[in-house]
């Protein structure tokens, strides 16, 4: 009887291990070697060379750029899952170039993303009448998130409570 527990208790062990390792979603991209610790504001004004990093953040548009399309991106931090925290203020903005043209479909205007690419340095430009200093992003990989990612609630918490 007592060699039956024991394998109860394995059998739901290994049950439970499953269970919470399949919650816990992965990171789009590796964070070594690219970097994660410098974000797009600081990239713009300290030029930290020909490095590859992880950003993310909403597109805000595209537009033609000479050999194929330039996607503006408004930076966000990213969580522990490389997901853009939304809430969060922005830290900056950023350009991915892209050799081929791209249409709103390959890059939606107004959805968040995640992606990994070589920054190559910077160029000035204009949000309106104020000047910015866009960073620069190539050989990108992104990963969108879909509508809503932000509301997911995938967080677990164990606790042990005593009510008086």
């Amino acid at each position: 009887m007592a060699g039956r527990g024991l394998n109860l208790r394995r059998v739901f062990t290994c049950v439970a291990s499953v269970l919470l390792c399949a919650c816990a979603a992965p990171a789009p991209f590796k964070a070594s070697p690219a970097r994660v610790d410098i974000p797009p504001h600081v990239a713009a004004e300290q030029d930290p060379g020909d490095i590859d990093v992880i950003w993310g953040g909403m597109i805000i548009g595209i537009k033609p750029w000479a050999g194929g399309s330039e996607i503006e991106v408004l930076a966000h931090p990213l969580d522990r899952r490389q997901r853009p925290l939304t809430r969060a203020p922005s830290e900056g903005r950023f350009v991915i170039r892209v050799p081929r043209e791209l249409t709103r479909v390959d890059a939606p205007e107004g959805r968040f993303l995640t992606l990994e690419g070589r920054l190559i340095g910077a160029y000035d430009g204009y949000v309106g009448k104020t000047h910015h200093r866009y960073p620069i992003l190539v050989d990108a990989r992104w990963a969108l998130w879909r509508q809503g990612f932000q509301y997911d609630n995938v967080g677990w918490t164990i606790g042990i409570g005593v009510i008086l």
